[in-house]
């Protein structure tokens, strides 16, 4: 386990980042357990206060299983336990908010044109069916994230590519973790949601008609003018 000793003046979460990148790159493994509190303190070159922080941020996180009087163990990371410590940062960097909506913009304008080319009749009926579920739940003024959610999914498992369809599946946790309650306000006005809805039909008849360059020109500007909504929430719309 290589850990770098770095300034005593280092905040919690630069202990939490360096120990979560040594579990992410492999140095540190399910079941290993971390040196005992007092040497974890001097080998990181931090107070054994900050390191007690870092440690129960990690265990909230699902990182760490904390065993009174046994130690600290690293614990098996599934894609739920890695999406819940993600999350955890984006809600207290409002700015990572934008960087997710940025990789989402960046990742789902490939997606589409994929599903485009590649897109089969139960994707395209899973699709369209997602699409009308939101449009539905919206003119009956019910929650529309799960369609919503469903209808993106829909479009990455068009694809027919394993990997993007599971980063999107994360992506969709993170969504969901991190700026739910924001979201949420996205959806209250029925004016922008039909508009959204109207959008997801064309993006469905797009694809549906292997047009990849419409698709992805589509789905940017759906995911912009829900990052330009945001940030009027926010309270960071620059256009006046």
């Amino acid at each position: 386990m290589n850990i770098t000793r770095k300034k005593r003046t280092r905040l919690y979460r630069d202990i939490v980042a360096q120990i979560r990148q040594l579990i992410q790159e492999g140095s540190l493994s399910p079941g290993d357990q971390l040196l005992p509190e007092r040497q974890l303190a001097e080998k990181l070159g931090v107070s054994r206060s900050a390191l007690r922080e870092a440690l129960t941020a990690l265990d909230s996180m699902g990182y760490i299983d904390i065993t009174p009087g046994g130690g600290a163990y690293i614990k098996k990371m599934g894609m739920e336990s890695m999406v819940e410590p993600l999350a955890a940062i984006m809600l207290k960097e409002r700015e990572n908010v934008f960087e997710l909506l940025e990789a989402r913009k960046i990742l789902e304008v490939e997606i589409v044109k994929l599903a485009a080319q590649r897109a089969s009749k139960s994707d395209l009926y899973q699709i369209r069916e997602a699409a009308a579920e939101m449009h539905n739940e919206v003119i009956n003024n019910r929650d529309a994230h799960e369609p919503d959610v469903n209808f993106h999914l829909a479009l990455a498992r068009a694809s027919q590519n394993s990997i993007l369809y599971n980063i999107m599946t994360m992506l969709a946790g993170l969504m969901k973790e991190a700026y739910g309650p924001s979201r949420n306000e996205l959806l209250k006005d029925p004016e922008q949601n039909q508009i959204w809805c109207e959008q997801n039909f064309k993006i469905y008849e797009a694809v549906k008609n292997n047009n990849p360059d419409l698709a992805s020109k589509l789905i940017r500007e759906h995911l912009q003018m829900a990052e330009d909504k945001l940030k009027v929430i926010f309270g960071d719309d620059d256009s006046d």
